[in-house]
């Protein structure tokens, strides 16, 4: 039971960081992106809008990759 008068509360929708934030926290940090083709892509975050990324890759070359592609992406 949640709450002190016994009465259970529905769990919140969201919770914990949003998908922006936890993007704002890899800002200009190398990271690495899996796409759902298996290929790995390393370099910066450098760009983040609705429906794509931006890496800047160790070469200076900058790809876009658009977020219905990506697996997962974290910090190297």
């Amino acid at each position: 039971m949640n709450g002190t008068n016994g009465v259970n509360k529905p769990a919140p929708k969201t919770w914990g960081i949003s998908a922006a934030e936890f993007y704002a926290s890899l800002r200009d940090k190398s990271v690495q992106v899996v796409t759902l083709d298996g290929k790995l892509y390393k370099g910066a975050l450098v760009g983040v809008d609705t429906y794509d990324l931006v890496i800047k890759q160790p070469n200076g070359l900058a790809i876009l990759i658009a977020k219905h592609a990506v697996k997962l992406i974290g910090a190297e």
